[in-house]
């Protein structure tokens, strides 16, 4: 039997989830959050341990879905289970580092000639509100490290900044292009592959974000239907090595563009949307992944 250990909080939706589809699949799936592993280095026990058991030893593979405020020590967790020759999701996190930054992203899906929006991070309130200008209006600020729709605003006049940025550390906020669009699309990416079915997100009214937990409207849509979305998120996903993503696009007339390719997607919305069963996809891959790592130690 595969063994799994899920670094996320407990009582997350997506670690529920993804405890019943290891149930369903005849898996043993353990939740532990990063601040319950008790982390020990001396001249006779070295290692990382829970009630006393030594957890490298004891799973065969490492999903990472908690940081915050514990960063470095959910690396350092990654790490050790890499080099013990582990499964670990994402690679990434074993061989680049943890970043959590959406600049990063936007930078290296720019570079590579991915379509996203034009985006600034600028570290210091002036020169924020001078681009602003610039850039025009309506236009968007995001806190970097924001998730779920939390800590975006659409900006409408120069006088809505004033009051919104001195509520955040210089920094803080990326100043972005509005895409005006009746709906967007999210793609869920497994082992930078789409999963069969895409759904088509409109805001509420009166909002411009689609977030499943802003109650926007969804629809089913079919991914054979809508091959260039496919390619883009699943490039996306690529470029940023992301193993596990939703990727968020928008169309600006003909042209599609990358809103976010998130690393730890929630997926609550998408499988009652869809019907399919995201956590079972995403495990099987990974129990494929396992299967190929433990013959290739052989």
């Amino acid at each position: 039997m595969n063994k799994i250990l899920l670094l996320a909080p407990r009582q997350a939706h997506t670690s529920l989830r993804l405890v019943e589809a290891a149930h369903k699949l005849g898996l043993e799936l353990d939740v532990l959050e990063t601040r319950d592993i008790v982390f020990v280095a001396s001249h006779d026990k070295t290692g990382l341990f829970y009630n006393g058991r030594d957890l490298v030893a004891a799973y065969d593979a490492l999903i990472v879905r908690d940081f915050h405020p514990y960063i470095s020590e959910a690396l350092t967790v990654a790490r050790l289970f890499a080099d013990a020759g582990k499964v670990v999701v994402d690679k990434s996190l074993t061989d680049e580092g943890y970043s959590i930054s959406k600049m990063n992203d936007y930078l290296l899906l720019g570079i590579a000639g991915v379509p996203v929006p034009e985006t600034h991070q600028i570290y210091d309130h002036a020169g924020l509100k001078a681009t602003a200008d610039k850039l025009g209006y309506p236009c968007v600020l995001k806190g970097t490290h924001g998730s779920h729709g939390n800590h975006v605003f659409k900006i409408n006049l120069p006088s809505q900044i004033d009051d919104l940025i001195q509520k955040y550390p210089e920094g803080q906020l990326l100043l972005q292009e509005y895409l005006p669009a009746d709906f967007d699309y999210r793609v869920i990416t497994i082992g930078y592959k789409a999963v069969p079915k895409i759904v088509k997100r409109q805001p509420a009214n009166g909002d411009f974000r689609t977030n499943f937990e802003l109650t926007a409207d969804w629809e089913s849509l079919d991914v054979k239907d809508y091959p260039e979305l496919v390619r883009l998120a699943e490039n996306s996903a690529r470029i940023l090595r992301r193993e596990f993503s939703a990727v968020d696009i928008r169309y600006r007339g003909d042209k599609p563009y990358v809103l976010e390719a998130n690393r730890k997607p929630g997926f609550e919305g998408f499988e009652e949307t869809t019907g399919l069963d995201v956590a079972e996809l995403f495990l099987k891959n990974l129990v494929s992944k396992t299967t190929v790592n433990s013959r290739s130690s052989a």
